[in-house]
């Protein structure tokens, strides 16, 4: 009984599996410049931006700076403390690193 439900199943899978086949396109054949432009997924690389790309420069606040520094000592301690692998440590390094550049 097992077996032949077992069976069903199989055969079942089998003959879905075509079912969700996509019709690509050659993967030989050059695409269009219409045929680019009409995927929305697919951005232009001069649009393209993310936080990464182009540093923006900012006057640097000695204050800010000093203050960073040491919230991220107090936070840290020494390097080879448990306060060096915190959460904590790793926001105060990326505050630190934001105002100190």
């Amino acid at each position: 009984m097992i077996r032949g439900v077992r069976f069903i199943v199989l055969i079942s899978l089998i003959a879905a599996a075509p079912c969700g086949a996509q019709d690509l396109p050659d993967p030989g054949r050059r695409l269009s410049k219409e045929e680019q432009s009409a995927d929305p997924d697919k951005r232009s690389a001069e649009r393209r931006s993310g936080p990464f790309d182009a540093p923006v420069e900012r006057p640097r606040d000695a204050r800010a700076c000093e203050g960073a520094r040491q919230n991220y000592q107090m936070a840290c301690r020494a390097p080879s403390s448990r306060q060096s692998r915190s959460m904590e440590c790793a926001e105060a390094y990326a505050l630190y690193r934001q105002n100190c550049p």
